[in-house]
């Protein structure tokens, strides 16, 4: 995320400690207004998706299709950081998009969806 303040009130509303490294924020944005982000979080070889999140959209309804591109292109740009910063598995800190994550090659339980990282990021 371009704007570091921004970056950082979001991850305080996710972690104790928003200053960590480890930390960041990805967004998909439209000239000045978010469309979406996805905040990660990359310890060892895990990528933790700790938010999900498309402008418009509640986890009570279904994403409509702008907000399906959106949260699989979040999802997509949050494995391809994880990859790059050495994770081999993606996990999500949270239950919800149990279905999103499903049709996207992920197993869940009761708190939460994983896979591993070659789900979503494949080499040719």
């Amino acid at each position: 995320m371009a704007d570091r303040e921004r970056e950082k009130e979001l991850l305080a509303e996710l972690s104790e400690n928003a200053d960590e490294a480890n930390l960041r924020v990805l967004a998909m944005c439209e000239q000045e207004d978010t469309l979406g982000y996805v905040a990660v979080k990359v310890e060892g070889q895990e990528l933790c998706i700790l938010k999900l999140w498309a402008k418009g959209y509640h986890i009570s309804q279904k994403p409509n299709m702008e907000q399906t591109f959106i949260l699989d292109s979040l999802m997509r740009a949050a494995a391809s950081f994880g990859e790059v910063n050495g994770a081999s598995q993606i996990l999500t800190a949270f239950p919800d998009f149990w279905d999103f994550f499903q049709k996207r090659g992920f197993k869940t339980d009761e708190s939460h969806a994983f896979t591993a990282m070659e789900t979503i990021v494949h080499y040719e």
